[in-house]
């Protein structure tokens, strides 16, 4: 039942239209097969391999003008009996396209059929004296699969090295055995060639149902139709889809399905040089998609074939059908967890910690002012040689601690709370620097202790990953000196501050005088501090020479560098979850937060 009088009438080539000769071999080029006309032409001349369709377009006359040396074509049609017209008339080749009325009319005037009903015809026959095209031959997309299997099974391969060394007795037995085995295989694809029409025919078939949802990268399907068809309502159409009328009408049973349907992706497999990145690959757009080259991009169209025939054998009998990937067996509800993979957006986040492409940091750094957001990341790089962005940890600054800790009666930890927890739910690891000053230290203490809203078997976050400066970034890491120095220097030798003004100001600090190091600066400047310009010139000081900055051990000597030792040891070691156990295993094991029993 699925001819080409079945196709027309149900008008199954919206999605999928059929390719004219020359555009199918490209086609199959694309693709890796390698084929030529002439091969297709002897294909058909022994029976094993035919068209779709094929057109024969009628000459029709047209009247022309010609305007400026440029003819222009004022009124297309054949002229009616007894008309007449001033200009030119010619006779040219009449236009088709795959639209229901035009292709039935076409067909009723003998003018469109398919290839294997007719006596076979020379293809030379195809042009006329001009080399225009008058006979046509189009193919299914889907039938680059049969030819395909066609090639590889009528194709021998025989090396120079052995041929070089054969005499003319082995050349002899040679031509004879190759005799034989091209009759033997050219009569066994006469008999069995509707067996591949057939596959590609009940693609072609389905396509209008089932194709957009192939062209898919799990999260959108991309929907493209024939132009004859830009308002065709593909909804509708698949409201109205009788899945049981299409099978009764091709004409095989859900068993007959299933086994073409496991056949399609085996092949598929087989001939995908990317099979082991199926999962990844299949989460890739279209587009993209259609970037790969031969095998990989054939690959990408059996898949296409075989999820057609999977979703229509689910519509036929309520079972799912195994993908390429879980023919042998169903093992990805055991690896990655049960319902991961109908969890698009879960399985995805797997896919690409297992193939490290993940760009969610490991470790996020939540620093309070604008000079540790800058010096941070560069103290990195120039002293260890590692820039953040590779060792996956992002910075924030959270521009002052009162943002983030909200009002004391209202809200205890504040938006610091919910940002920990959520990120330790995601497994990326925060780690808070902050100055001691307003509620810090009492905050801390808190969020060590509070139990994580996301996963309630765990606290949210550790005392560890919070570290409060016992004063600030600079009392706690810079001497007296350094830090008048690096005052002086950000003056321009205005004024030349002295260790003991320093020092006072650190024994003036405390939570709640705020910064002593601004006022003295305002008091004999008169102007403000530039905080970060500060940080900056005080953490040249550590990279001017980075021996003297590090124990024997390799421990560093000041605080700020064993902070940094330590997040880049955390980032190093977040190894991120490709499976559900995997994920409650950390969120259970104290590595985010302390355990609840």
């Amino acid at each position: 039942m699925t001819d080409l009088k079945y196709i027309i009438e149900n008008e199954l080539f919206i999605t999928c239209p059929f390719l004219p000769t020359d555009r199918f071999i490209s086609y199959c080029k694309d693709r890796g097969i390698r084929t030529s006309r002439e091969q297709l032409e002897q294909f058909e001349k022994l029976g094993i391999f035919y068209p779709f369709a094929r057109i024969n377009y009628p000459k029709i006359k047209i009247k022309v003008e010609y305007i400026d040396g440029g003819k222009r074509i004022r009124d297309l049609g054949v002229l009616k009996k007894g008309e007449e017209w001033s200009g030119d008339i010619e006779e040219v080749y009449s236009h088709f396209s795959f639209e229901k009325e035009y292709a039935k009319n076409w067909q009723e005037e003998g003018l469109l059929w398919e290839p294997r009903s007719r006596p076979f015809q020379q293809w030379e026959t195809f042009r006329d004296e001009e080399e225009d095209i008058k006979i046509e031959s189009f193919y299914s997309i889907f039938q680059c699969y049969t030819l395909y299997n066609l090639i590889r099974s009528t194709r021998m391969e025989l090396g120079a090295e052995w041929w070089f060394s054969y005499n003319e007795k082995d050349i002899d037995r040679l031509t004879s055995q190759l005799s034989d085995w091209a009759n033997a295989v050219i009569s066994a694809h006469q008999k069995n060639w509707i067996r591949g029409r057939n596959i590609a025919a009940i693609c072609q078939v389905l396509s209008n149902r089932y194709f957009p949802q192939t062209q898919s990268d799990h999260r959108s399907s991309q929907l493209s139709v024939h132009g004859h068809y830009y308002d065709w309502n593909w909804r509708e159409y698949c409201r109205k889809w009788d899945a049981n009328a299409a099978l009764t009408d091709i004409g095989i049973s859900p068993a007959e399905l299933n086994k073409i349907q496991e056949r399609v992706a085996i092949d598929g497999t087989f001939v995908d040089p990317l099979e082991r990145w199926y999962g990844l690959v299949s989460f890739v757009s279209v587009g993209q998609k259609k970037k790969l080259k031969d095998k990989a991009l054939l690959a990408q169209t059996l898949y296409s074939m075989e999820h057609m025939l999977r979703l229509f054998y689910e519509d036929i009998t309520n079972e799912k059908l195994r993908p390429p990937d879980e023919l042998q067996e169903r093992w990805k509800d055991r690896f990655y967890g049960d319902g991961i993979t109908q969890n698009e957006l879960q399985y995805l986040e797997f896919l690409t910690n297992a193939y490290h492409l993940n760009p969610r940091p490991k470790l996020i750094l939540v620093v309070e002012g604008n000079g540790e957001e800058k010096q941070f990341p560069f103290l990195a790089e120039k002293l260890f040689g590692y820039s953040f962005s590779r060792l996956g940890i992002q910075i924030v600054n959270i521009q002052g601690v009162g943002s983030f800790t909200g009002k004391k009666r209202l809200d205890k930890y504040g938006a610091l709370e919910r940002f920990i927890d959520d990120y330790h739910y995601r497994q990326t690891i925060v780690f808070v620097v902050l100055d001691n000053e307003d509620r810090v230290s009492k905050i801390k203490e808190s969020l060590a202790k509070a139990t994580s809203k996301y996963y309630p078997r765990r606290r949210v976050t550790k005392d560890e990953y919070i570290h409060v400066w016992d004063n600030n970034v600079e009392f706690d890491n810079f001497s007296h000196d350094e830090i008048a120095q690096a005052m002086t220097t950000l003056c321009g030798n205005r004024y030349f501050f002295q260790p003991s003004e320093i020092a006072d100001c650190e024994s003036r600090f405390n939570n709640k005088k705020g910064d002593t190091l601004s006022k003295l600066f305002k008091e004999r400047l008169n102007r403000g501090l530039d905080k970060p310009k500060l940080l900056e010139i005080l953490f040249q000081f550590i990279i001017s020479n980075p021996k003297r900055e590090f124990e024997p051990s390799g421990k560093g000597k000041r605080p700020l560098i064993r902070i940094m030792q330590k997040i880049i040891e955390l980032a190093a070691r977040n190894y991120q979850p490709i499976t559900l156990r995997s994920w409650r295993e950390t969120q259970e094991s104290g590595y985010l937060g302390e355990p609840i029993k």
